[in-house]
């Protein structure tokens, strides 16, 4: 009896060992490769695996395999690779470690699932976009406009630069950015004779947004601070007037500096180790961009503009 009890634990420990030993491992075989929540290419994207990171197989979930990764508090956690970004190479020969190339990012993961190896969502995005500016003027000012006539009209411009999103969470984050941008509007005046003018700024914008995501879709909120590098004021005819020039008793009656608050949705699309960031934004001045010319000039003179912008995560 007792050598029937021991040859079946001798026969279970070695079928054991056998299923060890023939545990599929899976290579990255893609410079960049998702990890994601669930087996669906539209489920968040929990953290990113660099080229030659290996992962041994919990299971397969149609075309995709559920792997597990450690989370920034040491628990362990599963997510799902697709197949197609992936090469199973059987058992490995010593405990799994990530291979990584000379280019494998090594940024810093938020409190999500990550894997030795990986990247986090986030990162640096490039880009450029459509800005369609104007100018809020104070109550009074705009009276007089509708009174005689006077129309305003955005400024049609654009807007390049930089910026870094760094993941707080799953689904929040900040995203701090550097973007050379145009402002200003112009003002149409038919009643008698046909007259134009317009405002015309160029300078930089720094936005500190607040990005919710909803897997793919997005929400941004935040600040912006804004310098002018010039503004000119532009008639139809004749030469143009530097908005920063001083007067002959040395007075500059334009602020470069200005401040507001922006709004903002989107979505970001998968491009195979790349994000393609699409955004339609306002910008709501809060500052004054004019000064008073003495204690009794009460006007007011505000930014605001309507961004599109097209952005890479890279």
């Amino acid at each position: 009896m007792k050598k029937a009890i021991f040859t079946v634990m001798v026969v279970i420990v070695f079928l054991a060992a056998a299923a060890f030993a023939d545990a599929a491992v899976i290579r990255v075989k893609v410079q960049t490769a998702n990890v994601r929540q669930q087996p669906d290419a539209t489920s968040a994207v929990i953290s990113r695996a660099a080229l030659g990171t290996l992962f041994e197989i919990i299971k397969k979930t149609g075309n995709w395999f559920e792997v597990a990764v450690t989370d920034a508090t040491g628990r362990t956690v599963t997510g799902f690779i697709n197949t197609d970004v992936v090469e199973e190479i059987g058992a490995p020969a010593a405990p799994a470690q990530p291979q990584r190339t000379a280019t494998a990012p090594a940024a810093p993961v938020y409190a999500a699932p990550r894997a030795a190896g990986t990247k986090p969502a986030g990162g640096l995005f490039i880009g450029a976009g459509l800005v369609m500016s104007n100018l809020t003027f104070d109550s009074e000012t705009q009276s007089l406009f509708d009174q005689y006539g006077y129309k305003k009209k955005m400024k049609m411009g654009f807007q390049f630069g930089v910026g870094y999103e760094m993941p707080l969470s799953r689904n929040i984050s900040i995203m701090p950015g550097l973007f050379y941008s145009t402002a200003g509007a112009s003002i149409d005046y038919t009643a008698d004779n046909a007259y134009s003018f317009s405002y015309s700024f160029s300078g930089l914008m720094i936005p500190i947004d607040v990005k919710i995501s909803f897997n793919g879709p997005f929400v941004t909120v935040g600040p912006y601070i804004g310098y002018f590098l010039s503004g000119k004021l532009v008639p139809a005819e004749g030469e143009s007037q530097d908005l920063f020039e001083a007067d002959s008793d040395g007075n500059v009656y334009t602020n470069r500096l200005h401040f507001g608050v922006s709004l903002g949705a989107g979505i970001v699309l998968d491009l195979g180790g790349m994000g393609l960031m699409v955004k339609a934004g306002y910008q709501l001045g809060l500052s004054k961009i004019n000064k008073p010319f003495d204690s009794t000039d009460t006007s007011s003179l505000k930014h605001n503009a309507i961004i599109i912008l097209a952005a890479i995560r890279i």
